[in-house]
């Protein structure tokens, strides 16, 4: 009897472990969620042979992870958390590293490296400000200071250490968001070149690539005396309240990619290398130390970009 019980036993351990596997599925699609987010994403031209800063990169993982559906959806900006919130099998390509996942999302390993954020305002209003908050600006005395008018696109995020300022400071205080479901960054642009707006924060590219475009000439970008870091890293989000392991399992296939193909292609490199050699001094030293050698960097306070 007591034989039969323990096989009994057995058996139904091994028959619950092999229901709880069960309940994973394997992946079968990834939905890319794509922006109105020029440079980051905009259409292929004679300038831009391969897209955006992050076009490349999802057309790359969608040719080498070929055993899944992929599908593109483009959403305006701000429609993007609602599809994390709502659990759907998305993934986002162009967030900011951060070490640790959350409730939201889980992160890919680098993907590419930014230079920190700066203030964007336009040729004329740069020297005021610079006389009156310094060079690098003094972010914090910026945002409290009532003469100007900051804007951004309502769904715009920085780093942690940027957003915390900006929460702190414009709580009660005047500010522009952008609600416009087509090309939010050039909605930002467009109010600042037309005097709108005084200020917005993004990365200094930002003024270099709309000033080429030809329709506004006159922004700049100035550094961010609070920025505590020399770059800022990119990577790949995928939705963490996905049911069926989604986040798990479609980060392992996009981390085995991005490993053995994707960030070591010459063609996503010379991509790169074009949209942010300008305004990033050492950007090859930088993407080679902390995108191509992420696996063997030990912890490295400034290699932190979650601030």
């Amino acid at each position: 009897m007591l034989k039969k019980g323990y096989y009994a036993f057995c058996l139904l351990i091994v028959f619950n472990a092999h229901a709880v596997e069960q309940k994973v599925q394997p992946l079968e699609e990834i939905i890319w969620l794509q922006s109105y987010t020029p440079p980051f994403h905009i259409a292929k031209s004679e300038s831009a042979p391969q897209g955006g800063i992050c076009d490349n990169l999802t057309e790359q993982l969608i040719r080498t992870i070929t055993d899944v559906k992929h599908t593109r959806l483009i959403v305006p900006q701000q429609r993007i958390n609602k599809y994390l919130n709502e659990g759907k099998n998305v993934c986002f390509p162009c967030v900011i590293y951060k070490k640790n996942n959350n409730q939201q999302l889980n992160y890919s390993n680098p993907t590419t490296v930014y230079p920190p954020f700066s203030i964007i305002t336009t040729k004329e209003l740069k020297p005021q400000l610079e006389e009156k908050h310094g060079s690098p600006i003094h972010l914090i005395n910026l945002l409290t200071d009532p003469q100007y008018v900051y804007g951004q696109a309502a769904a715009r995020k920085f780093t942690t250490k940027i957003n915390t300022i900006i929460e702190n400071t414009k709580r009660d205080k005047e500010s522009s968001l952008s609600w416009s479901s087509e090309n939010e960054s050039q909605a930002v642009i467009a109010r600042l070149s037309h005097g709108f707006l005084d200020y917005s924060i993004d990365y200094p590219f930002m003024a270099d690539y709309f000033n080429k475009q030809g329709e506004y000439t006159n922004i700049e970008s100035v550094p961010i005396a609070e920025n505590d870091i020399q770059f800022i890293r990119g990577a790949i989000g995928c939705a963490a309240k996905a049911p069926n392991n989604f986040a798990e399992q479609a980060l392992k296939k996009i981390n085995r990619a991005l490993k053995n193909n994707v960030l070591q292609s010459p063609e996503y490199q010379q991509s790169q290398h074009n949209w942010l050699k300008t305004t990033f001094t050492d950007f090859d030293k930088h993407y080679q130390q902390q995108v191509i050698n992420f696996y063997l960097l030990a912890t490295d306070a400034q290699a932190n970009t979650d601030h």
